[in-house]
């Protein structure tokens, strides 16, 4: 007797289905929910952004499913947590596949990310990241499996030393604050690169890039890195601690006057978090945003995304994690609705090359490497005498197409080094 598993049993029963219907890869009755796994950190110390993911994605769903839902079809989220552990994602991502879910989002991590390719490979699942910033994913690890919807990590840091170069050309001497990891690695490199283009460029003048502080993930206690920053002659510092690394990193530093040596702060990623954290007692400094809501006012799908965020949360900023959850499940709607189906192959194939509205305006996913093309948008935090403690003083938006690397699936970027 040939063995049959439980895969078999699902392409099976989803064949059987396609043929009643004459829509391939509708696997369920079309009066049945339309599922799509979000895999997130909901505990431990990256829980805030997986909270502003799962806000997003709930927001998008109950968006949707007011519409009239995807093919006439309910969605409805099956979320898990992975803790921003590599290991707990696999294993959530194995059970949802395994319940015969195929469509993913979620995915902080860099090491969350990379550990989830070769499993959405081999079970032929999409997954779409709204935050992980390696580059490895749209370069040496391209899957076709795998989509980035939001800013990736080399136009954001790009356009940041782009900015650097351009507002601050007297400051050449640089360190950065960097956790040991895929993500800190990643970026840091990638700052470094774009120093040594776009002072001697921008400024006229050659960088000097001290070695980096290197700090381990998830510890409380910064004591060594920070005294050990204390000892360096740097200007300016780049800063890739996050979520909850990174308030406990900058109250710590607080309190040996470690931010107050630097004439220049900049963050990589961090948006609100520090500044809501820390408040009045924060240090000013530059941040990246997956999404500003200031900056998009008048865009009709961010106005409706706000009130619906305050709807929910009562928070009036909603922050970047929650945007690039929101986008990633309008183009992984807009994506089966062009082919007419949630079968994996027809979604990676119609999700390439797609352009759809978001909250920070239209975005185009590269076909060649499942990298999406949107503005890179930038804030200046200040503390602020009032209840929120903190204010945004300057703002602004660049074009991710002049800041991005080219495309170059499957092959290592080549970055100058100091």
């Amino acid at each position: 007797m040939n063995r049959i598993d439980r895969r078999s049993v699902l392409k099976y029963s989803a064949a059987a289905a396609a043929a009643a219907t004459g829509l391939p890869g509708l696997v369920r009755a079309q009066g049945g929910p339309l599922k799509i796994g979000l895999i997130t950190p909901l505990s431990g110390p990256q829980e805030f952004i997986g909270s502003y993911v799962k806000n997003g994605a709930e927001i998008a769903v109950a968006q949707i499913n007011k519409a009239g839902g995807i093919l006439g079809r309910q969605v409805m989220l099956e979320i898990r947590d992975d803790k921003a552990n590599p290991a707990a994602a696999l294993a959530a991502a194995r059970e949802l596949l395994g319940a015969g879910i195929n469509l993913h989002t979620g995915g902080i991590s860099s090491a969350v990310v990379l550990a989830l390719i070769p499993v959405m490979q081999q079970e032929s699942g999409v997954f779409m990241t709204c935050g992980a910033g390696t580059e490895k994913m749209n370069h040496e690890n391209y899957s076709p499996n795998l989509f980035r919807t939001g800013d990736s990590p080399d136009a954001r840091t790009r356009a940041q030393a782009q900015l650097m170069a351009q507002k601050y050309p007297n400051i050449t001497r640089w360190t950065g604050l960097v956790p040991d990891h895929e993500y800190g690695r990643t970026t840091w490199s990638i700052f470094v690169d774009a120093l040594l283009e776009f002072y001697p460029s921008i400024a006229k003048k050659k960088p000097e890039i001290l070695d980096p502080i290197m700090m381990t993930y998830g510890v409380t206690d910064y004591r060594n890195p920070i005294a050990q920053a204390l000892r360096q002659q740097a200007d300016g510092v780049f800063n890739c601690t996050y979520g909850g690394d990174a308030i406990t990193m900058f109250q710590q530093a607080r309190g040996f006057g470690l931010m107050q040596r630097y004439k220049v702060v900049c963050d990589a990623a961090n948006e609100f978090l520090v500044a809501r954290g820390m408040k009045q007692q924060l240090p000013p400094h530059w941040t990246g945003m997956h999404y500003y809501a200031e900056a998009n006012k008048g865009n009709p799908l961010s106005d409706r995304f706000v009130a619906d965020y305050f709807a929910k949360t009562k928070d009036a900023e909603p922050l970047g994690w929650a945007a690039e959850a929101h986008a990633s499940i309008y183009a992984l709607m807009k994506a089966i609705e062009k082919g007419k189906s949630t079968e994996t192959k027809s979604v990676v194939a119609n999700l390439k090359g797609l352009t759809w509205d978001t909250v920070t305006g239209p975005r185009t996913m590269r076909a060649e490497d499942n990298q999406a093309i949107k503005d890179v948008e930038l804030v200046y935090i200040e503390p602020d005498n009032t209840d929120k403690g903190y204010k945004v003083s300057q703002y602004t938006k660049i074009d991710g197409k002049s800041v991005i690397f080219p495309p170059s699936p499957g092959k290592k970027l080549t970055l100058r080094t100091a």
